[in-house]
């Protein structure tokens, strides 16, 4: 007998879906590049939206009190399920949060992850270990 896999939300699907979550942060008085930028990737769309929520609530936690009760209420509604379905769907999701004076967006979204046997990986040559000689830069 099969062991039922830990995750219900991940795909039956035998081409696997792994999922791209995004943070950037901007200051609210410049336009540009964000001040802070975090980027990772995590194997199910439950991961996706847990990693997100507890991150938003680690900034929601620096707000006013009135800001952080609506900010945590926007956070932890309904919406968990919906974006894992739209996850599913092959969607991308997205929040945003207005905090002092900066300004978070997070973003996740699907893309395909192809698994590779080990013993079809390349190996990683340490620095200088070029047969060609050549200077590495």
């Amino acid at each position: 007998m099969c062991e039922p896999d830990p995750d219900p939300t991940r795909p039956a699907d035998p081409t696997l879906y792994a999922y791209w979550c995004e943070r950037s942060t901007y200051p609210l008085l410049r336009s540009g590049a964000p001040d802070t930028f975090e980027r990772r990737s995590v194997p199910t769309a439950t991961e996706a939206v847990r990693w997100f929520q507890a991150d938003a609530r680690a900034v929601a936690e620096t707000m006013a009190p009135e800001a952080r009760r609506e900010a945590l209420g926007r956070i932890d509604g309904g919406g968990r399920v919906r974006s894992i379905a739209a996850l599913h769907r092959g969607r991308i999701c997205g929040f945003s949060l207005g905090h002092g004076e900066r300004w978070t967006e997070w973003t996740m979204r699907p893309y395909l992850a192809f698994a590779v046997p080990a013993r079809h990986l390349l190996p990683v040559l340490p620095p200088g270990c070029c047969y060609c000689e050549a200077p590495h830069r």
